[in-house]
């Protein structure tokens, strides 16, 4: 196996190799399948970090929600005395 590639000797790894180094790896269904997954639980758990640390920050006053100015809009009395003026975008 090629020293650029970070998989182990031994592995069943099929390595592709250009001028540059590794170019693609080919491993099994089974092994992407489990790579995919643990990748996956990565991003839930700093995505779950990231909700945490703002929901901390609210708690202790550090974070503010802000307006979004392109949801704002100006509003007629005709708009007011409508009935269905919140239902409409």
């Amino acid at each position: 196996m090629p020293p650029a590639s970070p998989l182990p000797a031994g592995d069943p790894h099929r390595v592709i190799t250009g001028p540059d180094g590794v170019v693609e790896v080919i491993v099994s269904l089974s092994e992407y399948q489990q790579l995919k997954a643990e990748r996956e639980e990565l991003r839930r758990l700093r995505e779950q970090e990231s909700r945490s640390l703002i929901a901390a920050q609210f708690h202790e006053g550090m974070a503010q929600y802000a307006a979004d100015p392109a949801s704002f809009r100006t509003l007629t009395r005709e708009d007011l005395q409508r009935e269905d003026l919140f239902d409409r975008p």
